[in-house]
């Protein structure tokens, strides 16, 4: 099932269940409905893996954040009372760590800055919420903070953000390993598969597959920094093997090529096919039908004599 970064930009809950047209059909946990039917917030924020645009849902105080994905399929509507609606998108909100967020404005800041000062975002000026998470409290897990406790001033440290990236990924593949989830097949899959239970993966491919789950939050360069601290094996070795494997195949396949020149004179000239002309030869003529032709020349059919004079 594809999986989809985003979603509306607003939770509409329709009083009539015959209007679907502004109806989208999420999964919330009831916990985070709060009590008395308090309204949760859709905004936009910068995803901290591309910097694009991306769907969090907010509780009513802030203290929780949790990022909206849409899970899509072709052909598929929902039933919803005796109306059906055309749009069989699904809507789900997952937990989310804050710190996550934070952090590609940790990595940019070139200073200690004031946290407020760093939340700033002209672009997408609802981060500053942020702040008001419950979640914001572990910052010093990732960064240290400067000056005096009220300035709450911070700068990133990257020994430390390596030691907080390093648990993640481990919890990961616990939870990987637990379930006896297949991860052979590549570090990211779009779905997971149940492996068979003689078919234990080592430890290593475990925290491999993790690894590339943590990454869809993280910048190319902190992924790289991070497959390095876990000290999993080098991909460039795999890459090298298959650039080996196909520079072989080519030249096996340049040195037939010349085999063939050789054995037959220029076989690449007999061989080869003129598009430039057409496939099809004219016939050759031979002598006899030549003269017919030239006899037939200024006779007239036998049909001229039977048309009306």
């Amino acid at each position: 099932m594809p999986r989809v970064k985003g979603s509306p930009a607003k939770c509409v809950k329709s009083a009539n269940a015959s209007s679907t047209t502004s109806t989208w059909l999420f999964l919330i946990k009831g916990e985070l409905v709060g009590q008395g039917g308090q309204s949760l917030d859709i905004v936009k924020l910068r995803h901290p893996a591309s910097g694009e645009s991306a769907m969090f849902l907010f509780s009513q105080s802030n203290e929780t954040v949790q990022e909206l994905i849409t899970l899509s399929e072709d052909k598929r509507s929902w039933f919803i009372d005796d109306t059906v609606k055309e749009d069989g998108k699904l809507h789900l909100s997952t937990p989310f760590d804050p710190l996550f967020l934070v952090l590609p404005y940790l990595a940019k800041a070139t200073t200690t800055m004031p946290l407020e000062q760093l939340l700033h975002d002209d672009q997408f000026p609802e981060t500053t919420r942020l702040l008001k998470c419950a979640g914001i409290k572990n910052l010093p897990q990732i960064a240290d903070r400067k000056g005096d406790e009220e300035l709450n001033a911070y700068k990133i440290n990257e020994e430390k953000l390596m030691g907080w990236l390093e648990k993640k990924s481990e919890r990961v593949a616990e939870v990987l390993k637990s379930k006896n989830i297949h991860v052979t097949g590549g570090s990211v899959s779009a779905t997971f598969v149940k492996s068979s239970t003689d078919a234990v993966a080592p430890k290593e491919a475990y925290l491999k597959y993790a690894h590339g789950i943590v990454s869809e939050y993280l910048s190319e360069d902190l992924s790289a920094k991070l497959y390095q601290h876990l000290k999993l094996p080098p991909e460039e070795a795999s890459a090298m093997k298959r650039k080996s494997v196909a520079a072989t195949e080519q030249k096996d396949a340049k040195k037939i090529k010349l085999d063939g020149e050789n054995s037959s004179g220029d076989a690449s000239k007999s061989d080869a096919v003129d598009l430039t002309k057409s496939e099809k030869q004219p016939e050759k003529v031979s002598a006899k039908d030549k003269a017919r032709q030239k006899a037939a020349q200024g006779s007239k059919s036998i049909t001229s004599f039977f048309k009306k004079s």
